[in-house]
């Protein structure tokens, strides 16, 4: 099937704001590992990656706004699966760590697992439909 030109240039927004991330994360590690900065830069440095991912963020709320009724639903529905998994784990995560020594967990890692998590399930449910429709 032939993408459309919205999902197009969706795709290369999306990249471009990806590869612009991942270009900060280098710069990033090496800035920090390599240069004696001051505190105010070091912080900067830190913090800049998160620039092209909210970049993305508006990215993809566009592409939602494009989105048929069927699609919208199907993300909400996945978001919705992602936070219910999330709220749920770090609930157990916390009533367990006030028992039990627990490992740190770097949320730093949250965020990724949001999103793919999130692509992952919105795959799966249009898997589910097709399979009932069939």
């Amino acid at each position: 099937m032939a993408k459309s030109k919205a999902e197009i240039t969706f795709m290369k927004r999306f990249m471009t704001a990806m590869v612009v991330f991942l270009l900060l994360i280098a710069i990033q590690a090496f800035s920090l590992e390599l240069l004696n900065m001051p505190t105010w830069l070091n912080v900067a440095a830190t913090v800049l990656p998160v620039a092209p991912l909210v970049w993305a963020f508006f990215i993809f709320q566009t592409r939602y706004r494009t989105l048929d009724e069927y699609m919208k639903a199907l993300t909400g529905e996945a978001f919705l699966w992602m936070i219910g998994l999330l709220c749920f784990s770090s609930f157990i995560y916390g009533m367990l760590a006030m028992k039990f020594p627990m490992p740190e967990v770097n949320l730093a890692f949250v965020m990724p697992a949001v999103f793919s998590g999130h692509g992952l399930i919105v795959q799966l449910l249009v898997w589910r439909d097709n399979e009932e429709s069939n």
